[in-house]
């Protein structure tokens, strides 16, 4: 079983009721003969009070040691963002959770990068996926732009040729050419605003007919297969990346929905924790695979602590029965699909009692991976559970009901996050099972 520490990070920052220091102290001490807690009541310390994201940014935090507090300083400058990834005056603007976690319900990492140097020239070296990560609106401006400023400069390269060439004369205007038997480099060149049309024209090979190069000035044909190129380079990258924006899977991830709370109920007489997943479409998600992590802290045999880290939770789509029994972590999803995990003496939950655990500072990561069957690319559904968001001694009520008329199995999304109480006892799954093993000691004696 892993070391967990009593310092579990904390996810949920809500406000517990205001309770006496005497029955905190009863608390701890019920806590303590039910058996040795891996996971701490609460946090005192290094933890950053100050949370601001302009505190942040100054470089400044205070930590709290005991009842202690220390000022500290943090390097770096400030975090710059790109794309879908989440900005800092989005952070602002979001409406304020009392919820501290790493994954939101909808699968929104609260993840902001700080101090990290040469941070836009590392984005601009894989500057494809910089783009694709952007917003459409800056796609579109960028696009805009890129088109705009492309036509300008070579407006006004060609327009300085016509310069020099003399075409801007009075008595070389088209006009008076065929008067004066003037060849012009470009012909149906007045101003500058037919120069920007025959700009236009010749990166996007319109060709109205109205205007058309000559032969009397070879730098023309060096411009014009220059423009002709830029004009390629261009719109295969707006395809490019527009392709690979609209092929992306990343809205497929909001029409798979995880149920709001998680259970711990008895199976089998094993204690396990137990989400639900749902498809909102009828196409499928292929080689659909479950993941879960605890993040928490934990303390190595040599006691060092490791702040935040991600310990991985077996994840079943099957009841087992046997121990023996090879766990599967993946599963079709045609109905809801529970998802569970085996509280058993290899998990970090083996110890935790349902008081313990609600009074714990854990969050547990959950993730699904599927191929999506129209497309073939593969997408990533998340969400997360915090210690109030997981009912001990409850479970699924059904959700999938035949309908015999018409022949089809009918799900009821509005009872997904339905549960109910069951007989699961209020232990943990360590003490469970010392209970069991005494029972089965005293039948074999008598």
């Amino acid at each position: 079983m892993s070391n967990w520490s009593k310092q579990m990070v904390s996810t949920s920052d809500r406000k517990l009721p205001q309770i006496s220091s005497q029955i905190q102290n009863i608390e701890r001490e019920i806590l303590e003969k039910e058996g040795r807690s891996e996971i701490e009541l609460s946090m005192k310390d290094d933890i950053i009070t100050e949370e601001s994201i302009e505190d942040i940014e100054t470089g400044s935090y205070k930590t709290e040691t005991g009842t202690r507090l220390t000022e500290g300083t943090v390097g770096g400058g400030r975090t710059d963002s790109v794309g879908s990834i989440t900005t800092l005056s989005e952070l602002r603007k979001r409406k304020k959770s009392k919820d501290r976690r790493l994954i939101d319900k909808d699968g929104t990492l609260r993840i902001v990068h700080h101090g990290l140097k040469e941070r836009s020239s590392r984005f601009l070296d894989d500057i494809f996926t910089t783009c694709v990560d952007l917003r459409w609106r800056y796609i579109f401006i960028g696009f805009t732009s890129s088109f705009l400023f492309s036509w300008l400069g070579f407006a006004a390269v060609w327009h300085l040729m016509f310069w020099l060439h003399g075409d801007l004369e009075e008595e070389h205007l088209p006009d008076l050419q065929e008067k004066n038997g003037w060849t012009p480099c470009v012909y149906t060149i007045h101003d500058f605003s037919s120069t920007f049309l025959y700009s236009v024209e010749t990166q996007h090979t319109i060709g109205y007919g109205l205007r058309g190069s000559s032969h009397k000035c070879p730098d023309t044909i060096i411009l014009q297969c220059l423009q002709s190129i830029t004009g390629v380079l261009i719109q295969a990258c707006m395809a490019g990346i527009v392709f690979a924006k609209l092929a992306r899977p990343k809205k497929r991830a909001k029409t798979v929905t995880f149920s709001k709370m998680a259970v711990i109920s008895q199976i089998n007489g094993k204690l396990r924790l137990i989400f639900r997943v749902a498809n909102i479409r009828n196409s499928q998600l292929l080689e659909s695979h479950f993941k879960a992590f605890i993040l928490g802290n934990v303390v190595t045999s040599e006691g060092r602590t490791i702040r935040h880290f991600q310990t991985e939770l077996p994840l079943s789509t099957q009841i087992i029965e046997d121990e023996d029994e090879d766990e599967q972590d993946y599963g079709p999803i045609f109905l809801p699909l529970m998802v569970g995990h085996t509280i058993d003496s290899s998990s970090p939950l083996y110890e935790v009692s349902p008081s313990q655990l609600l009074y714990s500072k854990l969050e547990v990561l959950v993730m699904l991976e599927g191929i999506v069957e129209p497309s073939g690319n593969t997408v990533q559904a998340r969400t997360s559970y915090l210690p109030r968001e997981i009912l001990w001694g409850h479970s699924f009520v059904n959700c999938v009901t035949y309908a015999n008329r018409e022949g089809v199995y009918l799900i009821d999304h509005g009872k997904v996050d339905s549960v109910m109480a069951d007989e699961t006892p209020r232990m943990s799954a360590k003490k469970l099972e010392s209970l069991n093993s005494d029972r089965k000691e005293n039948l074999s004696d008598n």
